[in-house]
């Protein structure tokens, strides 16, 4: 299946995670918090979402190694193929860059080196003569984006009830767990909102700070995108964990995908896909580092990959 399906695939079932900051809409409790309160679903996942705003600030602030595993399956399960790549993962002018550093836990080879030394160079150079004006059309857009998900995330709300299912513990940390129903009669506003009575999730939400500890996704009928673009289908599952870093910021540490789905006229296709998140460095004062460059300031000038 081509990276682009995936990324749609991906994109259909992981929107499921954003209907915690839609709940952050939702009109918030008043008067003293009583015991009762505290435990009340929708205040709990509330609290959730204000803590989830303050983590994301703060990963903006670290870098880290960011290693793939993509599994095409045969009908039985078995794999019938294997890719896996590592990136490092930094951010340069305000974006999130993914630079491949191996592949199949291989250094790469020198013609492939000098590929991804090619591809960042590109990317820096594009930026670093970026014109102010150039550079306010990059963040409006980001801001239209920004926006047009908040649009998106009103459906979210409705199409959700919250139940509060039980307590657990995720490697020895005391959680809530919480279940996302596909509420029935859910009539969508926005493009694509269809899709999210078409899956369910569970998150485990810690009691002490209210971070998100896990979460898992669940396709219970059929998603399509197009006439005959994409098709996934019932029984698609995602989740992803988190982990507390530095003693100051929950990051995500695993990311698995476990999908069946048609790419256009196609047939179906089976995979997996396992991301794990690893040597989260938080960077020194204002400098972002580069391996085998000089350590610079983003809001100056961008480190150069050295030539090959």
């Amino acid at each position: 299946m081509k990276m682009a399906a995936r990324k749609k695939i991906c994109l259909a079932v992981g929107v499921l995670s954003l209907f915690l900051q839609a709940v952050a809409q939702q009109p918030e409790h008043t008067g003293t918090t009583s015991p009762a309160a505290a435990l009340d679903v929708r205040e709990i996942v509330r609290r959730s979402v204000e803590t989830d705003h303050h983590n994301w600030e703060k990963a903006r602030n670290y870098t880290c190694q960011h290693r793939v595993v993509e599994k095409e399956l045969e009908k039985s399960g078995k794999p019938k193929s294997t890719k896996t790549q590592t990136f490092d993962i930094t951010f340069y002018y305000d974006e999130e860059y993914s630079r491949l550093v191996q592949k199949d836990d291989k250094p790469l080879t020198p013609e492939e080196q000098k590929k991804a030394d090619n591809q960042l160079n590109k990317f820096l150079e594009k930026h670093r003569n970026e014109s102010e004006d150039s550079r306010k059309k990059r963040l409006a857009k980001q801001e239209k984006e920004r926006q047009e998900t908040r649009a998106f995330l009103r459906d979210v709300v409705n199409a959700y009830d919250f139940k509060l299912v039980g307590e657990e513990q995720v490697d020895g940390i005391d959680a809530w767990v919480i279940d996302a129903i596909p509420r029935k009669g859910f009539h969508p506003t926005q493009p694509h909102a269809d899709i999210l009575s078409k899956i369910k999730g569970r998150l485990w939400i810690e009691k002490k700070e209210y971070n998100w500890v896990k979460a898992e996704a669940e396709v219970v009928d059929t998603i399509s995108f197009g006439l005959f673009l994409a098709r996934v289908h019932p029984g698609t599952k995602l989740s992803f964990e988190q982990m507390y870093v530095n003693d100051e910021v929950w990051l995500v540490r695993k990311f698995s995908m476990n999908a069946s789905a048609r790419l256009a006229l196609f047939k179906n296709a089976a995979f997996e896909q396992e991301d794990t998140f690893s040597n989260y460095r938080k960077f020194s004062t204002a400098v972002r580092i580069l391996p085998g460059a000089q350590e610079v300031s983003p809001e100056s000038t961008a480190p150069v990959v050295p030539k090959k």
